[in-house]
């Protein structure tokens, strides 16, 4: 597939380093050199552009001409918008914007397919979703629904407690029935354990099986979380706007620290229901004075990544229940289960498994980066003619380096095992390690350009 990206800030870097792994023709297009160094320094086999991706002459180009998609990603609402309308008008027949203005991106929600947009990403508005989630779903873990809710996958982390867990290898684990442990997590490294494998601590499994199955399993080794009444959110940025609107709509009270005074009160405009506070959230007797001890949940969503980190780690020592940290950097999610920190948001890692799910088709139902994106879990239909239809999974040449987790077929939920066969129509959860889709595309009839496929709003 013949894809452009505008903007080759982080999130657009990322975007293109995933899509030339995936063997896709990439043209970046971006005004600052510097950037456009970065290319050749990561050694990606792209095609890059120094100019303005909204301009007329670039778009006419014959660099971008015939492109399947073009993907704006720049950090101006604006430009992304007219790149993508301009696009439409270039017979770019799939475009994705990047939209961040609290304003467009409501205005969007009507009159997107009139300005020539396929798909709106909203990373701040995704990343306060995911938040507001974490913090008020009864499950004490991280857990993802797939299979319209028939199963569940839930990451746990084992702590010297989980005696049933702990010393012990992976083959003598009783665990409850329909349930599978796809991977673990350690010291930052995800591997695919075999029966052999040792739990030890400090480990996050991730286990995978019936909705039920999990729930009662997590609620047995976990205590369930009390309901969530107060949340305290250090900075004032859009996650925190689109967090605290959220929040309060659940009846939840919410308190927002700032330190600039303008912000302060164009928020307190907008948030009636919401106390915001101007003042250094970093100083331990403000957290102090403004209850951190006693507050259900903390987030920290500052524009400092180490400062979001600091901040949530000391709030959970104070008291806080519950703790998240936006991190920019996606290779800090990492130092979450060492630290302590109840979970890490990256918006980057968000929006590009957004933008990934989108790139890939509509049989991809879903796509979930976990630990800085070195794995993958992602849910597909199977496609009639493909080529694993009618295998058992034992001799459906799966790749190394990845499993098939559940089979939801019809209103069964299946956890499979080497002699089940997989059948057209079958919704599949599958795990893999690194960014290997490519590699399984022709299993599952995923190739293909955007125009083959349905489109994903």
């Amino acid at each position: 597939m013949k894809i452009t990206v505008i903007g080759l800030g982080k999130v657009g870097m990322e975007i293109t380093r995933r899509l030339c792994e995936e063997g896709h023709d990439i043209l970046v297009i971006d005004k600052d050199e510097s950037k456009l160094s970065k290319i050749y320094e990561n050694n990606l086999d792209v095609i890059a552009m120094k100019g303005n991706g909204s301009s007329a002459r670039i778009l006419k180009s014959p660099e971008v001409a015939g492109s399947d998609l073009l993907v704006a990603v720049t950090n101006s609402d604006e430009i992304n918008m007219i790149a993508c309308m301009m696009a439409k008008k270039m017979d770019i027949p799939r475009t994705v914007a990047r939209i961040r203005d609290p304003d467009h991106a409501r205005d969007l929600i009507v009159s997107k397919e009139d300005m020539g947009l396929d798909l709106v990403v909203n990373p701040e508005y995704a990343a306060a979703m995911e938040i507001s989630r974490l913090l008020t779903v009864a499950l004490p873990v991280h857990t993802e629904l797939f299979g319209d809710g028939k199963i569940l996958m839930a990451d746990i982390t084992m702590d010297e407690n989980m005696t049933a867990f702990i010393g012990k290898k992976l083959k003598d684990v009783e665990l409850p029935r329909a349930c599978l442990i796809v991977a673990i997590s350690r010291r930052g490294e995800m591997v695919i354990p075999g029966g052999k494998d040792i739990i030890m601590p400090g480990d996050t499994i991730y286990l995978l099986g019936h909705s039920d199955s999990v729930n009662k399993f997590c609620l047995k080794i976990k205590k369930k979380k009390q309901k969530m009444q107060d949340v305290i959110i250090l900075g004032g940025g859009r996650i925190s706007y689109y967090l605290a609107e959220k929040l309060n709509s659940q009846g939840i009270r919410v308190k927002i620290i700032e330190q600039n005074l303008e912000r302060c009160r164009d928020l307190a405009e907008s948030l009636p229901e919401t106390l915001v506070l101007q003042g250094d959230g970093s100083d331990i007797d403000t957290l102090k004075r403004e209850g951190i001890k006693e507050t259900d949940g903390f987030v920290a969503v500052t524009g400092i990544d180490e400062e979001n980190l600091l901040l949530a780690l000391l709030a959970k020592q104070i008291g806080a229940k519950r703790v998240v940290a936006k991190v920019s950097r996606p290779s800090y999610t990492t130092l979450v289960e060492r630290l302590g920190v109840d979970a890490a948001i990256s918006p980057r890692l968000n929006m590009v498994s957004e933008i990934l799910r989108f790139i890939r088709g509509g049989r991809l139902l879903s796509l979930f980066l976990l630990l800085n994106g070195q794995a993958e879990v992602f849910e597909l239909i199977v496609q009639p003619g493909t080529k694993i239809v009618g295998k058992a999974l034992k001799n459906s040449g799966m790749p190394k380096g990845v499993i098939i987790g559940a089979i939801v077929r019809g209103e069964e939920a299946i956890i499979p095992e080497g002699n089940d066969v997989i059948m057209e129509n079958d919704r599949l959860v599958v795990f893999a390690l690194g960014h290997i889709m490519h590699n399984i595309e022709s299993l599952f009839n995923l190739g293909g350009s955007p125009l083959e496929q349905k489109p994903y709003y």
